[in-house]
């Protein structure tokens, strides 16, 4: 079965899945902790609730970084008691320690207040090594609860999701592709303003969802080493791939603002010219959308030269560079070049060149 198929019954929408699933952790936790000897059922509770994260990964390392983080609070709370007493200035020094080893560990600036708000609970009132005890418990046993909750948090794998999420951009640039070589065609040259613009936004829109699904596959290979259902190879190939279709989303927003200048000038393609182009556009849009359907299964494979659509788009190219070669009119002629130029950096793309 595909990443992509994995991913395509995500049940519900996501906030809201991951605050019931939350609130769930810290009833659990906090039962847990009442049925439990020597826990803290609020100390569970508060950190099974702080410490979830919308992936695996991501709360496997915010929960050792916050047992660690609390610990060492705690350890300096403990011997400022044994010197000076609890106090303010004993709980000041916890926190402090407790901060600067959040910022050691990268925790950034939630995560470094979610191991002081933690530390406080544990070194709080009616401090004494028991009470630090049941509460370090607590602590340990709400961020496994979290851990096992984040694994549930959303349907299939971070690099799984990430290349559901590109492909479908992959193929929207296809159709994009194949809207404008349609256009081209039957408008014999001339191109409308307002339509071109809505081949730009839509172009643009497409580049920044893949620019956020690059994130997402590079988040995902970073975090292969902190979680068991992310395959470092597979990972690496999604992001691969992501990368692949953002090349092409730029390629195309380029073609799209060529397009608003040429319909804002007036100034029509020759048609002979138009209907070139047109093919292709065509045979490029058929190229992107096969390289990204493979990608459901193969991420990052590039096509072969010799594949149908790319090989159409090759000879389409030498007849339009034939057409452009005859044309005096300045902006045309700049258009068609571009073009041309923009369609053959997509093969380039998606042939691994």
């Amino acid at each position: 079965m595909s990443l992509v198929r994995r991913v395509a019954a995500a049940p519900g929408p996501f906030p809201l899945r991951l605050a019931v699933l939350s609130a769930t952790a810290a009833a659990v936790a906090y039962g847990l902790g009442s049925a439990l000897p020597h826990v803290s059922p609020v100390v569970a509770g508060v950190t099974a609730l702080i410490a979830i994260r919308p992936t695996f990964h991501a709360s496997m390392q915010e929960a050792l970084r916050q047992v660690v983080g609390v610990v060492i609070g705690a350890a300096v709370a403990f011997a400022s008691l044994q010197v000076v007493g609890f106090s303010t200035l004993s709980l000041l020094a916890a926190l402090l320690v407790c901060l600067v080893v959040a910022a050691r560990l990268g925790l950034g600036e939630n995560g470094a207040i979610a191991v002081a708000v933690t530390v406080i609970l544990v070194v709080g009132p009616t401090f004494s090594k028991v009470a630090v005890e049941t509460r370090l418990l607590g602590v340990v046993l709400g961020s496994a609860l979290a851990l096992v909750t984040s694994y549930f948090a959303r349907p299939g794998t971070p690099h799984g999701r990430a290349l559901a999420d590109v492909v479908g951009e992959g193929e929207r640039i296809g159709q994009l592709l194949e809207h404008i070589s349609g256009a081209l065609a039957d408008g014999e040259g001339r191109v409308d303003v307002r339509v071109a613009r809505g081949w730009l936004n839509e172009a643009e829109q497409i580049l920044a969802r893949t620019v956020q699904a690059r994130d997402e596959a590079a988040d995902a290979l970073a975090g292969a080493r902190w979680s068991p259902m992310i395959g470092r190879a597979d990972a690496a190939a999604v992001l691969d791939q992501v990368r692949i279709t953002e090349r092409t989303a730029a390629t195309v927003v380029s073609m799209c603002r060529d397009l608003v200048t040429a319909a804002v000038s007036e100034q029509p393609l020759p048609p002979g010219l138009a209907r070139s182009l047109s093919d292709v556009l065509g045979a490029t849009a058929a190229a992107v959308d096969k390289q990204s359907r493979s990608a459901r299964e193969r991420p990052s494979e590039t096509l072969s030269d010799e594949t149908g659509p790319v090989r159409r788009a090759r000879s389409g190219r030498a007849d339009a560079a034939a057409h452009v070669r005859q044309i005096d009119d300045t902006v045309p002629l700049l258009l068609g070049g571009s073009l041309l130029r923009d369609a053959d950096e997509i093969s380039q793309i998606l042939s691994g060149r």
